[in-house]
């Protein structure tokens, strides 16, 4: 298997540690480094669910066109095999007059990723019919369906993987590559369900390599992202882009497909049937309807991977009395609204112009079939277990030490406070990813500083109750606040108003009337105040910080800080008239250092 190259990657410098990738991706294949969301490349099914959700558009999708365009330059002929989705994103451009721009871009000719799409259907329409009809059937055997499809199975119980045909009760469709990852990756009791049956578009890159040589070069063109995995792992495949990428090309080159006439090309070799439904929720089932007349399958089409997740879990497809197929597809609502998209159009009017396009089409194909075994080789992701003790030291180490602690908030990108502790013991996650545990840290920290600051702090609100204040406030303010602090340490929702005049200022503040900040001392009956207010939120809340200036460690301090200043004032000065200073300098100098020593040491053998 060649090594994984993941075609979704993050671009650091735009990640804002929002989480928002966590919370949309189904498979939590994200982890969090030095503050950034980073991909898991093997755990990653290529949804693109987080390419779409990112705010900061910081999660990017692979530029293939430079290998695109070499693709163009080394091989002599190159078909571009165009997903259907095509009719519901270009609703203003013909056929012709696409496939005429795509050809001038270099590309020899442009086929129909439908034509796959067929080729699929006719398979699963002879296996759902050996499945519902014949009990005695051979899966060994060829078998030739009534429009003339010869079909080759291989002998699966052999294999080991899956019951035969005529005894398997579940099959789940191969189309589309998200689905098949994710299933092989993180439901692997599936895997044998999955229907043994090519992608539409490796289907299709082998029928063509079949009629135009194994030389030729297959470029995609399409919505998906995932289609990048399949052309890293298919030597039939050269490149994938998406619908944006090639309207991206088609600008750089000036090419407008307006300017073509309408019937000049057309898709070769052949035009698609019915297939050309696959990108809509139920359109595989449509399909395969026209190749076989199925009666005793129950079939079923279910897209969007959390809804598929939830149908699929405890799943026993031994209890089912008759045969389920069911029709997987990553993207809610089918591959006309995968992430590749480049059109904002509303998706019911995307679903229907893809209708009227179909409604075109014949129902059915007599291509011959190419080989149709294979889907993606994909590792089964073995998840890690940890121990209830594991996940409660986890827990702690984020505040959360009861039950009623887990708030299972989701703001970490994570369902539930336990998966967020387990992401953390596999280092996933990191400790400031949790809201809560963050908030709990900062409130104790500032509770901490306004606790141990050696000067009043007070914090009010618009209406000028207190939020938060401590000790040295309430003893500045009198015996009385004091007494009130005692009972009710914080003292919160109390009047600022009834407790100082000082409020005033407070108002000044948080009323924005021109004040952002107040920096002054004064005077609170006998005492005077260094008094500083500041803006916490504009016009909601305010903190103030009071010092008592007529302390007398107050104002010894303030006058070794006065006396620092005058030294530093007066040696600019000397610096600048060195020669006129001479020895006075040192000497004024000597002698304010002195004061400052002296006054030091007081201020020490007081402590």
């Amino acid at each position: 298997m060649p090594r994984i190259k993941s075609p979704i990657y993050t671009e650091k410098t735009r990640c804002q540690d929002c989480y928002k990738c966590i919370r949309e991706c189904p498979v939590k294949a994200i982890l969090v480094e030095k503050g950034h969301a980073i991909i898991i490349p093997e755990q990653c099914v290529l949804c693109g669910h987080c390419v779409v959700a990112c705010p900061a558009q910081a999660k990017k999708v692979r530029d293939d066109l430079p290998q695109a365009r070499q693709i163009l330059k080394l091989k002599p002929k190159v078909i571009a095999s165009l997903a259907p989705s095509f009719a519901a994103v270009y609703p203003d451009i013909e056929p012709g007059q696409l496939i005429s721009a795509i050809k001038a871009l270099g590309f020899y000719g442009v086929s129909e990723t439908a034509i796959g799409a067929d080729l699929v259907s006719a398979k699963i329409a002879c296996d759902l019919s050996m499945a519902e009809d014949n009990p005695e059937a051979d899966p060994k055997d060829h078998r030739e369906s009534l429009y003339g499809y010869r079909v080759q199975f291989r002998s699966q119980e052999a294999a080991g993987e899956k019951p035969p045909l005529h005894r398997q009760k579940l099959f789940l469709s191969s189309a589309c590559p998200v689905l098949v990852e994710f299933i092989k990756h993180y439901m692997p009791e599936l895997s044998p369900s999955i229907t043994d049956c090519a992608s539409p578009l490796l289907a299709h890159a082998r029928y063509l390599k079949e009629k135009y040589g194994e030389e030729t070069g297959i470029v995609f063109i399409g919505p998906c992202i995932a289609k990048k995995r399949e052309a890293d792992t298919w030597d039939e495949l050269d490149a994938a882009i998406s619908f944006t990428d090639l309207s991206r090309w088609l600008e750089d080159e000036g090419i407008r497909p307006a300017d073509y006439k309408a019937a000049k090309e057309s898709f070769i070799p052949v035009k698609a049937a019915k297939g050309s439904l696959y990108p809509i929720e139920g359109g595989m089932i449509a399909s395969i309807r026209k190749y076989a007349s199925i009666r005793n399958v129950h079939m079923m089409s279910i897209t969007g991977l959390k809804e598929i997740r939830k149908t699929l879990e405890g799943f026993n497809p031994a209890e089912f009395s008759a045969p389920i197929f069911m029709e997987l597809l990553s993207c809610p609502g089918g591959c006309i609204n995968g992430p590749g998209i480049c059109d904002d159009t509303q998706r019911i009017f995307r679903r229907i112009r893809l209708l009227d396009y179909a409604s075109k089409a014949r129902n059915t194909l007599s291509e011959k079939l190419p080989c149709m075994q294979d889907t993606l080789p994909v590792e089964r992701i073995v998840p890690v277990e940890h121990s209830e003790e594991e996940i409660q030291t986890a827990l702690r180490q984020i505040g959360k030490r009861t039950l009623q602690d887990a708030l299972n908030c989701g703001s970490c990108g994570y369902d539930t406070c336990k998966a967020f502790a387990a992401a953390m013991l596999e280092n996933r996650a990191e400790k400031t990813m949790c809201l809560s545990y963050m908030k709990t840290l900062a409130q104790n920290k500032a509770n901490g500083l306004i606790r141990a600051i050696p000067a009043g702090v007070v914090i009010c609100d618009s209406q000028l109750k207190i939020i938060e204040c401590n000790r040295y406030f309430a003893n500045m303010m009198g015996e009385d606040v004091l007494s009130m602090f005692e009972v009710r340490p914080g003292m919160e929702g109390a009047s600022l108003e009834k407790i100082t005049d000082l409020a005033r200022y407070f108002k000044d503040v948080i009323d924005l009337n021109g004040l952002d900040l107040v920096n002054r001392e004064v005077r609170e009956g006998k005492k005077i105040f260094h008094l500083t207010i500041f803006s916490i939120e504009k016009g909601e809340s305010a903190c103030g910080v009071l010092q008592d200036v007529t302390a007398p460690q107050i104002q010894k301090s303030r006058v070794i800080d006065e006396t620092r200043r005058v030294i530093n004032k007066n040696l600019k000065v000397v610096q600048k008239i060195a020669f006129l200073l001479g020895e006075n300098a040192a000497e004024t100098e000597a002698i304010l250092n002195s004061v400052i020593e002296s006054f030091s040491g007081d201020e020490d053998s007081d402590l």
